[in-house]
Formats: structure tokens, C-alpha cells, sequence
């Protein structure tokens, strides 16, 4: 399978937060994403990266007090 994996960026580097990734949903000033198992977890943060290629997908986190989130 060559599902995609959803990382957020941080200082640090990127975390990974879900594996198998089938599905992204804009909700709520963020995204609900939805793994091959049912698992779901919801991301206050915009898309920085999508590259299908390499079945990764970078999230960011929103800066509070701006109304894009830039």
C-alpha cells in the first residue's frame, strides 16, 4: 500500500501524527484527517507541502491573531 503519512512542522523538525492517511477534510479552521483504520485526528493548522510522490503531506501550525493564520 502506498497510503500517505501527515507530518506538522515544528522548531524541531517535523512530527509525524498519522500514518496511512486516507483522507483530508477542512473543518473547523483546520483539517480532520482519517487513517485506512478509522482513526481520526483533527489539525489546527494549514497545508505547508503535499508531495504525492513521496506520500508525504506537511501540515503547520496557525500563528493565533492573524486572520489567515500568517
Amino acid at each position: 500500500m502506498c497510503e500517505s503519512k501527515a507530518y506538522l512542522a515544528t522548531a524541531e523538525g517535523e512530527q509525524l501524527v498519522l500514518e496511512d492517511v486516507a483522507s483530508i477534510r477542512e473543518e473547523n479552521e483546520g483539517y480532520r484527517l482519517t487513517n485506512l483504520f478509522g482513526e481520526q485526528i483533527h489539525l489546527r493548522c494549514r497545508i505547508r507541502d503535499i508531495d504525492l510522490m513521496k506520500h508525504r503531506i506537511v501540515f503547520e501550525p496557525v500563528r493565533e491573531g492573524t486572520p489567515n493564520g500568517t
